[in-house]
């Protein structure tokens, strides 16, 4: 398969509703895939959109309602119907660091940091910082811990886990605790917080970034971030590109 070649189709095979705003698809098909790559999704008549690729078996993408493709998925596209698919996409992929991990999820970060998790076979030395602004908003909290993993959930109104934001929870954790590699996706203030945290604790860090992309595989330049295209150097960086 030619990954920049025209869009292919796959049917919705299931929708499960994971908060009031956000529904994960549950594809009719195979992907080769690995942890932090993405895949374009298109809707005839609407947009063609970059979305991060949250398990292969079975194929399933996440998405959040932020915008007009994002509602037009939520709410119109229903089991059974077609969407299409290009990808998958990205260079950067989340890569295994021997020692203890943390991986770290604001918003709708969890989507690539779970398909990660999935690949860890010592899951007893990972962590997880689950962050939202409302328990409402809360992801994949239920899913990191049926993988069995140790995971702590923030909320910046107190509404769930420790009020506050998963930077402070991290910081608190990486003062105490040995940590070899901290993953994180999620805002870009969040990650940017990340990359400071970790340089002043001298721990590694792989970060997934999202930016606004076109075509998916290097050639429009429209996710450029310091020099770096997201979609073909990136997604995921053990550096960040660019000026913090």
């Amino acid at each position: 398969m030619n990954k920049t070649s025209l869009p292919i189709p796959v049917t919705v095979k299931k929708i499960i509703k994971e908060n009031f705003k956000t529904k994960s698809f549950v594809l009719d098909s195979k992907i080769k895939a690995l942890p932090g790559q993405f895949i374009m999704v298109w809707l005839p008549k609407i947009a063609e959109k970059p979305f991060s690729i949250t398990d292969i078996s079975p194929f399933t993408i996440t998405i959040m309602t932020a915008g007009k493709f994002t509602k037009h998925m939520n709410e119109k596209v229903k089991k059974g119907d077609t969407i299409w698919f290009r990808g998958p996409f990205g260079k950067g992929i989340f890569k295994q660091v021997k020692g203890r991990k943390i991986l770290v999820s604001g918003g709708c970060g969890c989507v690539p940091l779970y398909f990660f998790a999935k690949t860890l076979k010592n899951k007893k030395s990972v962590q997880v910082i689950v962050g939202a602004k409302t328990k409402k908003e809360l992801l994949f909290v239920k899913k990191f811990k049926d993988l069995g993993l140790n995971v702590q959930t923030t909320t910046d109104d107190g509404t769930a886990g420790k009020k506050g934001y998963t930077t402070e929870e991290l910081k608190r954790v990486l003062s105490t605790e040995k940590i070899n590699c901290v993953y994180a996706c999620g805002p870009e203030v969040m990650l940017k917080k990340i990359v400071h945290i970790c340089e002043e604790k001298n721990v590694k860090y792989q970060l997934s970034l999202e930016a606004l992309m076109k075509c998916g595989f290097g050639v429009c330049g429209s996710c450029s971030v310091g020099g770096k295209l997201v979609c073909k150097d990136g997604p995921v960086f053990a550096k960040w590109p660019g000026k913090l």
